[in-house]
């Protein structure tokens, strides 16, 4: 049977420095009539104040931080040395006079090619020797492109463009038109292209934004969620929540615990966040929206909506049991609620950003905390749409939030086996 018992002798754990602050303040005695004793701004203010200084000071916290920033910048790292420059391609002194044309139509399709003059004798051993990417000569009207074993594509067809318009000048010179006077012609007739919406960035940099948005969100709605989660789980077992709880409320003590720790996953995610940015615009590995400024704002506000609606239910789940390892039993559900929305991102805005499924889904809590900021990083997302979004999901959080603290009131204090659902859920 689940009983209460009240504390004796040490009921200090490892996380609670000795109840600082949590005291009656008018020495008053303390007991289970004497609960919020204090005011309810300072009791919560004191439990998220505790909260942040034993998370944001331990060596976790501070490794972590910096081993992130650490990874991050080593991608960098390797990103700035894997930039190799232009690839230098040999011309033969024969044909240099193709050298100009060469580099305009590299220039116009956007290969990254050097053209450089090369004496025959050399060519072939610069190309072993790596020197070069690749060897032009030949007779006029018979060239050849060396390789040492397959050709780059892009060059290829940069040659083969090139080939094509001296020879259309020769033929149009024969003929006694003025090549010049035909290109301006030919470049009149052009095809506009009017996108209804368009992207600024490449599918390849969608996906990326995509995972990045998802799963840096992802990654902290789980940590600092099970992190919470298992702290609840300590002070039970430790009876700590019963010294806790003869001076302030329940829903107090979990208030002050979800504020606490998103003070510190915050914190960490802001420091993560703009160090990818800088990261992105530093390299040029990424183009960001104009406003990216306002977007890391944004996904800081959806953090702590996901996270204060996940968190609340987890630390809910958690209260239920007295034992770590019957943890993962109760949180799994939750843990479900916080996978669907980052498999459903990954699937469905790398396939089609704008398809009109994923676009209802990221208004549905909870879905929308992980869903609706990819959406707006990829500036996809109408501003009716983000702000209907955010009152859904203000509103599911007070709905979440009293069913959670109901839960954890009616279980935190009740040790032995797993309290059921229903019982943790009944008024008293």
């Amino acid at each position: 049977m689940n009983t209460v018992t009240p504390a004796r002798g040490d009921t200090h754990g490892p996380d609670v420095p000795d109840g600082e602050g949590l005291s009656d303040p008018g020495g008053g005695a303390s007991g289970p009539g004497n609960s919020g004793a204090l005011p309810a701004c300072r009791a919560v203010r004191l439990v998220a104040g505790r909260e942040i200084n034993s998370r944001m000071r331990t060596r976790s916290f501070v490794l972590s931080t910096l081993g992130l920033l650490l990874g991050l910048g080593v991608y960098a790292l390797v990103i700035l040395l894997a930039e190799d420059g232009p690839a230098r391609v040999g011309v033969e002194r024969e044909v240099a006079a193709m050298r100009p044309v060469l580099a305009a139509v590299a220039e116009k399709t956007g290969g990254d090619f050097e053209f450089v003059t090369v004496d025959d004798d050399r060519a072939d051993r610069m190309l072993r020797d790596g020197d070069l990417t690749a060897v032009l000569g030949g007779p006029d009207g018979r060239l050849t492109l060396s390789v040492e074993r397959e050709v780059d594509e892009n060059l290829l067809g940069v040659v083969r463009a090139t080939v094509a318009e001296e020879r259309t000048t020769r033929e149009l010179e024969r003929a006694g038109v003025d090549p010049v006077e035909f290109r301006e012609r030919v470049a009149s007739s052009t095809v506009e292209v009017h996108a209804l919406e368009p992207s600024q960035t490449s599918a390849a940099e969608q996906f990326a934004l995509v995972l990045f948005s998802t799963g840096l969100l992802y990654f902290f709605f789980v940590f600092y969620g099970i992190t919470l989660a298992q702290g609840v789980v300590e002070e039970k077992s430790s009876r700590v929540v019963e010294l806790l709880l003869s001076t302030i409320r329940p829903w107090q003590l979990l208030a002050g615990k979800l504020i606490g720790v998103a003070v510190a996953g915050l914190t960490q995610l802001v420091l993560l966040g703009s160090a990818a940015v800088a990261l992105a615009q530093g390299t040029g590995a990424l183009t960001l929206p104009t406003a990216v400024g306002g977007s890391l704002v944004t996904m800081g506000v959806w953090f702590l909506l996901g996270f204060f609606l996940f968190a609340a239910l987890l630390a809910a789940a958690a209260a239920r049991v007295s034992r770590q390892e019957d943890l993962q039993g109760v949180v799994q559900p939750v843990m479900l609620l916080i996978t669907m929305p980052f498999v459903l991102g990954i699937a469905l805005l790398s396939k089609d950003a704008h398809d009109p499924l994923i676009e209802w889904l990221s208004l549905v809590p909870p879905l929308s905390p992980i869903l609706m900021p990819a959406r707006m990083l990829l500036g996809i997302a109408p501003a009716w749409q983000v702000a209907l979004s955010l009152v859904l999901a203000v509103a599911a959080l007070v709905g979440m939030t009293r069913v959670a603290g109901r839960m954890y009131a009616g279980s935190v204090l009740r040790s032995g086996s797993r309290v059921p659902l229903a019982e943790a859920l009944r008024m008293r």
